[in-house]
Formats: structure tokens, C-alpha cells, sequence
């Protein structure tokens, strides 16, 4: 599978809450994360925190994608609703090595999400 289909298909597994299928294209070995609020070096712990976050999550639409090679760039928005149903626009940075993700990085306007959640998460400890 080439770099944005593979990505692509990993969104639209965790828009569809299918975090095993979502799992499956995370490589194993040497998986970082990062975005404001929560940074992994492990995949699996990644997935059981997206899997607890999972709950506010209602939607996720891609609004443009770009390819450079293994670097897949989308501009995403993410419908939650904590209170009040909320859109959060943000990019997100997937490098694929191996036929699998190895490194995501996600950028947006964390302060709702840091009043919400005042414990951010670090390499996979609350």
C-alpha cells in the first residue's frame, strides 16, 4: 500500500473507532507520537489512550492531503463534543517506514483540551 493510503486508511479505522484495524498500521518498533497534550514511543499504549479519548471524538474529516515521498501531511478536522459540540482543526504528520506509520506528529490549538484534561499525557504515562 503506498504512504497516503495506508494513512488514509488508519484515520478512517479511527473515525470508525476500529482501534485493532487502526493498531495493524502502526509499526511495531520504533512508533513515536506527538501533539500538544500527549507524546508515545510505544504504539500500543498510543491506542489505548486514543481509545479512551475516543469517546468525545463524533467524526474525523480530512480537509486537503499532501504526499512528499514517505511523508503524508492531512489537514483534518475532529468533531467532539465533551459540554458542547466542538471543531478542532488540525495537521497531521505521518512518516511511513516499512509499510507501516512509524511517526506521527499533530498540531492544533491545544488550550480547550489542557483545561479539559490538566494532566497531559508523556511517553505513555499519565
Amino acid at each position: 500500500m503506498q504512504p497516503r493510503g495506508l494513512v488514509d486508511a488508519y484515520i478512517a479505522a479511527l473515525s470508525a473507532r476500529e482501534y485493532e484495524q487502526a493498531r495493524g498500521f502502526l509499526a511495531d518498533a520504533g512508533f513515536e507520537y506527538t501533539s500538544p497534550i500527549a507524546s508515545f514511543r510505544d504504539a500500543d499504549d498510543f491506542i489505548e489512550y486514543t481509545m479512551l479519548m475516543g469517546g468525545i471524538v463524533h467524526s474525523i474529516s480530512s480537509r486537503k492531503v499532501f504526499v512528499d515521498g514517505a511523508d503524508v501531511c492531512h489537514f483534518l478536522v475532529f468533531n467532539t463534543q465533551v459540554a458542547e459540540k466542538e471543531r478542532t482543526s488540525v495537521a497531521q504528520w505521518s512518516r511511513v517506514e516499512g509499510g507501516r506509520i512509524r511517526r506521527i506528529e499533530v498540531l492544533f490549538d491545544a488550550h480547550q483540551y489542557k483545561v479539559m484534561f490538566p494532566a497531559s499525557v508523556t511517553d505513555g504515562e499519565a
